[in-house]
């Protein structure tokens, strides 16, 4: 009797198996670095544009607002002793502080602009308060912002104070308190704001994402 020959059973030998192991490492290696570059590219893209919406959204907020400084609904009610004035309260290189109903609610407030180590905030309260204008009492607006500068022109466009000093403080007046309006020279004069905002974000082992937005805002109630 004839042995059965049995084809096509041997396998792969061990040197097929690691030829084969070894060419597609070599596939894999490949896709890698053609990924990896692409991965950490869409990553850092990723976190930028979470700086810059970060930024946008508070810079969008804050410009509109600042817009509506001195709308007081107080001054057209038809009685004279309600009416209003100063809409800018606080004005510094680092804090702002204005008042009048800028979220149209109906009565006036004094909303303050500043920036402490979490962020930049926002301070809601009464004209006059004292805890109205301590950049503690704010709502959080924005994370990850590092500066907030700004900028103050009068209606020629000269700067206020003329020449803008390294740090300044409107009419000697700044946060801490209720404002003195003894003298309201350089803060009447005010007709156009330049806001920069400045947003970082950190993450390890990567570099840090900066971004800078400038608004130009010029109020509408002076």
């Amino acid at each position: 009797m004839r042995p059965v020959s049995l084809r096509g059973q041997d396998g792969f030998t061990l040197v097929e198996l690691m030829v084969a192991m070894s060419i597609f490492m070599l596939i894999l290696v490949g896709i890698f670095q053609v990924f990896d570059p692409s991965r950490n590219a869409y990553q850092v893209s990723a976190r930028k544009l979470d700086v810059q919406q970060n930024a946008r959204v508070a810079m969008d907020r804050m410009a509109r607002q600042i817009r509506m400084a001195g709308y007081f609904p107080e001054n057209i009610d038809g009685d004279t002793a309600n009416d209003l004035s100063n809409s800018i309260q606080v004005a510094t290189e680092s804090a702002l502080a204005i008042s009048g109903d800028l979220d149209m609610l109906g009565a006036s407030s004094v909303y303050t602009f500043c920036l402490d180590n979490t962020g930049l905030r926002r301070v809601q309260g009464a004209i006059g308060n004292g805890a109205s204008y301590l950049c503690a009492n704010g709502v959080l607006m924005a994370e990850s912002v590092t500066a907030l500068r700004f900028a103050y022109f009068d209606s020629a466009n000269n700067p206020v104070p003329n020449p803008p000093g390294a740090t300044f403080s409107l009419d000697a007046q700044g946060l801490g308190g209720a404002p003195s309006f003894v003298s309201v020279v350089q803060r009447s004069a005010v007709r156009r704001i330049v806001i920069m905002v400045t947003a970082r974000e950190s993450v390890p082992n990567q570099p840090a994402q900066t971004y800078t937005l400038t608004s130009d805002v010029r109020l509408r109630n002076p």
